[in-house]
């Protein structure tokens, strides 16, 4: 049978549960029998969920398919929603494995508008618990946007780990800009090195990756502003230092710009 293309479904949720300041999993290792959808609001926590693994803070989601062993451990207290629910194809038939949707889903995937995600969380927590028919509607309807997001960023890793795939030279030059990402380097200086010059190595890392070189270093840069508002207490100039910005003025300027939230806004709803 052909895979169903992602999105493309209904979801019903089962139930929502969530845990505040958890220390630690009653159950660290785990199959459900539902899909279920992790979504940290505080915290952190690390993960393997068959061949996918990795550590899951604010800003994730993490999927997990019906009767998959999921091992996990929380990193620190950790404050989150698990939504249990099933999902149907339009023809109606129940999808129960990651395989029968194209691309396969299972595992984390980071949703780029936190903003959404917040605010689609904050009105599940409204209504968590109550029974009414309204309440049920809004819970699935709520679920369904959540679905989306997941989707949508899965499916745009996809294309992007397809165009990768065409273009070793760019694999490399993924991987020197992980190496440099935090200091301050010279984007002539690798594409010099790659054997190309800065606008041929922008040309070809776009179509690759989706996005410049810029893009792309700005982007582990603030993955990595995140985390350290989320799970520390450096000051704004320290975490520059550390994300490679000259001063915490200019971090804070791109850190709006992209995320549509400053860095004390998100540092404060981190801990709520």
């Amino acid at each position: 049978m052909k895979p169903y293309a992602i999105g493309e479904q209904t979801s019903h949720v089962h139930i929502i549960v969530r845990w505040d300041k958890k220390g630690q999993f009653v159950y660290t290792r785990e199959p459900n029998e539902t899909w279920t959808l992790f979504i940290p609001e505080s915290g952190s926590f690390r993960f393997e969920i068959s061949s996918h693994r990795g550590t899951a803070t604010f800003g994730d989601l993490v999927l997990c398919p019906p009767d998959v062993l999921m091992e996990r451990e929380i990193v620190s207290p950790l404050t989150f929603l698990a939504v249990y629910f099933d999902l149907y194809a339009d023809d109606g038939s129940k999808i129960e494995h990651e395989h029968e949707l194209s691309p396969a889903a299972a595992g984390k995937c980071v949703i780029q508008d936190t903003q959404r995600l917040s605010s689609t969380c904050q009105y599940l927590k409204k209504i968590i618990d109550r029974k009414d028919s309204a309440s049920v509607y809004r819970r699935n309807f709520l679920l369904q946007d959540l679905w989306q997001l997941y989707a949508w960023e899965t499916n745009s890793a996809s294309q992007q780990k397809q165009k990768r795939q065409t273009d070793p030279l760019m694999r490399q030059a993924e991987s020197l800009l992980r190496e440099v990402s935090f200091t301050a380097f010279s984007m002539k200086t690798v594409s010099a090195g790659l054997g190309l010059s800065a606008v041929q190595m922008t040309r070809r890392f776009k179509a690759a990756y989706g996005m410049t070189p810029s893009d792309y270093v700005t982007s582990l840069r603030l993955s990595q502003a995140r985390a350290l508002l989320a799970e520390t207490k450096l000051t704004l100039e320290q975490i520059a230092e550390q994300c490679g910005y000259e001063d915490g003025l200019y971090l804070s300027r791109i850190f709006s710009k992209k995320l549509n939230i400053s860095p004390s806004q998100y540092r404060k709803a981190y801990h709520l």
